[in-house]
């Protein structure tokens, strides 16, 4: 991985659908590199361009870090981990505690059922639990959407189970596949984009030889609300920081350092520990991410789609 290649797909990850005209004005290039050079990455299995849908949107508002230690051989426990409905990240990481798990859950009840399923595991041994206050930051699905806006139809589900595969489908593929118009399929994606229901982007891969450094931190504050407002800003000031949460539990902040070397990371991590309204930052490593999910079923999508028909303006802006 080169700075060429991480400035692409970092694009990419924020609008996995941009034009490869823009992408190469954005980076200086002519179009035919940034052509050939998202072809290789995709081919290689480097990246997949994926649609994901917002939590709420399949019903899943409440969501939970988790960390755990662990005895003895940790495969066996992953494994069982990933096989969990309602885990969407796995990762194995260096430090005290060896992995960190990430659940989304309908309510409390929901994430207390997933919590004891992994406390039953054989070899977990001890869990810390922070459940998200507010997500500040999430680089795959943007701000949270407003609740008014999330209404289905059949229309939009067989849209997103599609992009959920290839978020790079043409429009007129879409519509082969949907039995719809392009230009109805154009602008229901638009209106889904828009709406923040649904975004599409780059996932990496995790596994290949990079000297990119994927990390977390959690972040003890002060009491001084001003200063954590500051900390958060700050946190929202790296550009590198892929997720940021206010927590409830242990830490105040969680967030995910996508740093592009082990430098870039050490300079991150003073910058946290320097600010007056951080007492303490503990930070890991993540050493093998398991599982990254992103794809729901029609099925989820289908039994929490509001009932209530989409807006009229919808339809007229819909010809196909």
């Amino acid at each position: 991985m080169d700075e060429f290649d991480e400035d692409l797909i970092r694009a990419l990850q924020l609008d996995g659908r941009a034009q490869f005209s823009a992408l190469a004005e954005q980076l200086g290039v002519h179009r035919t590199v940034v052509s050939q050079r998202v072809h290789d990455l995709l081919a290689s299995g480097e990246i997949r361009i994926l649609a994901a849908v917002h939590p709420r949107v399949v019903g899943l508002p409440v969501q939970a870090n988790l960390q755990l230690r662990i005895s003895g051989p940790t495969p066996p426990v992953f494994e069982r981990i990933r096989e969990l409905t309602n885990v969407v990240f796995l990762s194995e990481i260096s430090g005290q505690t060896q992995a960190v798990v990430e659940v989304w859950a309908a309510d409390r009840d929901d994430v207390a059922r997933s919590l004891r399923e992994i406390q039953a595991i054989d070899g977990v041994l001890d869990m810390q639990f922070s459940l998200y206050d507010r997500v500040l930051r999430r680089l795959r699905l943007g701000e949270d959407p407003e609740m008014t806006d999330l209404a289905f139809d059949d229309f939009d589900i067989a849209l997103i189970a599609e992009l959920q595969l290839d978020g790079r489908l043409t429009f007129g593929e879409l519509a082969r596949r949907t039995g719809r118009s392009a230009s109805a399929c154009r602008a229901r994606v638009l209106r889904l984009l828009g709406s923040g229901v649904m975004r599409i982007g780059a996932v990496r891969s995790r596994r290949s030889a990079t000297s990119s450094v994927l990390s977390g931190v959690g972040i003890v504050l002060g009491g001084d609300p001003n200063a954590a407002a500051s900390a958060e800003e700050l946190l929202l000031g790296i550009p590198t920081i892929e997720f940021a949460a206010r927590t409830l539990g242990r830490y105040g902040l969680i967030a995910t350092i996508a740093a592009r070397s082990l430098a870039d990371y050490t300079d991150i991590v003073r910058m946290i520990r320097a600010h007056p309204g951080v007492r303490l930052v503990e930070t890991w490593v993540h050493a093998f991410v398991w599982l990254e999910r992103y794809e729901w079923s029609l099925d989820r999508l289908d039994r929490n789609r509001r009932a209530r028909p989409a807006p009229s303006e919808l339809e007229a802006a819909d010809p196909g």
